[in-house]
């Protein structure tokens, strides 16, 4: 949920909490104060009958008093108990047809020993569709000040995070590769400006780390390189010299394994480390299966060596963009750890469709640890040659163009996926 979204929520929610409450007690308090207005006059007219009623009865007259107002009515009293009562009740109206709200005041009192019962009602009606018509009024503008407020703040608001907004999508354009400054546009909003004074430094900063890093990958590829070719040239030659005892030359062909073993290590750190990097950059549309066919024949030595049989499904061929060298790492480790980790006479089952890749191998009766296959030396084998660098970098190759990789075992067989779409 973006920031500004989230904001107006909270507006909302906040508006409709006190429109639900405000709304209610608007209503009730209108009502109250009709009411008691609508009391007061009853009360004034019963004050003002009351004292005819009591010079009709000293005049002697009460059989001649006569209402024409039909909502005032008198009739003898019950007990000697005097009250006043107000209540409100529905009464049936034959002229409309229809219950009519009135409020009713009702009043027993004593004239000369002989207890009265005076009855006055109001009709609430009008008092009713006056409330109704306030109360829609008033819910209406508040409505319409709702929304008008939450309109002009949504404005508001992008206006005032635009520059955000700006610096955001400059920041996910930015490549701390291109060497070039941060370029953020100016703005008022003093907490957004120190945001882009930091933004600046800290890609100053990214980019020369990025550039020493990158100068010591290049270096050490050179550096490291050189004395291990030279250590494998004074090896050669150190096994032509004679006499050379049997001992002699299977120490120096375990050092010449050890320093090929340190090679291929230092070779697959530094690939590693510009993947992670991504200073990897030229790509171009390549065939698969044209990867597969190659890697597969740079394999066929060992793969008849150990008398490993390879099928192979082709049922389509796809064409990605990516960068040729590490297509064909990623393709070649891949069969290579196939090949490696595999048993005597097993077997490889390639498959390739328009968008996958599957290799599928006898091996080990056992699935590996799927949350740790994938990490850097991480060995189950006990291959001397393995340096545990292969699934990673395929990891890693996988990961920097955004293709799906998967391991399973199922009926004996350690299965890898890899979806290029």
């Amino acid at each position: 949920m973006r920031l500004l979204q989230k904001t107006i929520r909270s507006y909302i929610a906040y508006s409709v909490v006190v429109l639900l409450v405000a709304i209610p007690v608007f209503y009730f308090s209108i009502k109250s104060l009709v009411s008691e207005d609508a009391d007061e006059h009853l009360q004034t007219i019963e004050a003002s009958v009351r004292q005819k009623i009591v010079q009709a009865v000293q005049t002697r007259t009460l059989t001649q008093l006569a209402f024409a107002d039909q909502d005032v009515t008198l009739s003898p009293g019950n007990g000697s108990l005097a009250f006043d009562t107000l209540t409100d009740e529905d009464i049936y109206d034959s002229v409309v047809h229809e219950h009519v709200p009135y409020r009713v005041l009702t009043s027993q009192f004593m004239v000369g020993g002989t207890p009265y019962l005076l009855r006055i009602r109001s009709s609430m009606l009008d008092s009713q569709d006056l409330i109704e018509n306030i109360v829609y009024v008033q819910v209406v503008l508040l409505l319409i000040l709702l929304c008008g407020l939450l309109l002009i703040n949504r404005r508001l608001s992008k206006r005032l995070w635009k520059p955000f907004y700006s610096t955001l999508e400059r920041l996910r354009q930015y490549a701390v590769e291109q060497g070039e400054s941060l370029p953020l546009a100016p703005t008022e909003v003093i907490e957004f400006r120190d945001l882009n004074r930091s933004l600046k430094e800290l890609t100053l900063r990214a980019h020369a780390a990025y550039k020493a890093q990158k100068e010591f990958t290049e270096n050490a590829a050179h550096e490291v390189q050189t004395p291990l070719a030279v250590l494998q040239s004074k090896l050669e030659l150190l096994m032509q010299t004679r006499p050379l005892t049997e001992e002699q030359a299977g120490l120096i062909g375990d050092l010449a394994n050890a320093i090929q073993r340190l090679s291929r290590l230092n070779k697959s750190l530094v690939l590693l480390t510009r993947i992670e990097n991504h200073q990897i950059k030229d790509t171009e549309l390549i065939l698969v299966g044209g990867i597969l066919e190659k890697s597969l024949a740079n394999l066929q030595g060992p793969a008849g060596g150990h008398q490993i049989d390879v099928t192979k499904d082709i049922q389509g061929d796809p064409v990605v963009e990516a960068n040729r060298s590490l297509l064909e790492v990623l393709v070649g480790n891949l069969l290579s750890n196939a090949f490696r980790h595999n048993k005597a006479q097993g077997a490889i089952y390639i498959t390739l469709t328009k968008n996958q890749l599957k290799v599928r191998n006898t091996g080990r009766p056992a699935a590996l640890d799927p949350q740790r296959i994938f990490q850097r030396f991480y060995k189950e084998s006990q291959d001397r040659n393995s340096i545990g660098l292969g699934l990673q970098i395929v990891f890693q190759i996988a990961a920097f163009y955004g293709w799906a990789l998967e391991y399973g075992y199922q009926e004996g067989l350690h299965t890898f996926i890899i979806s290029f779409a």
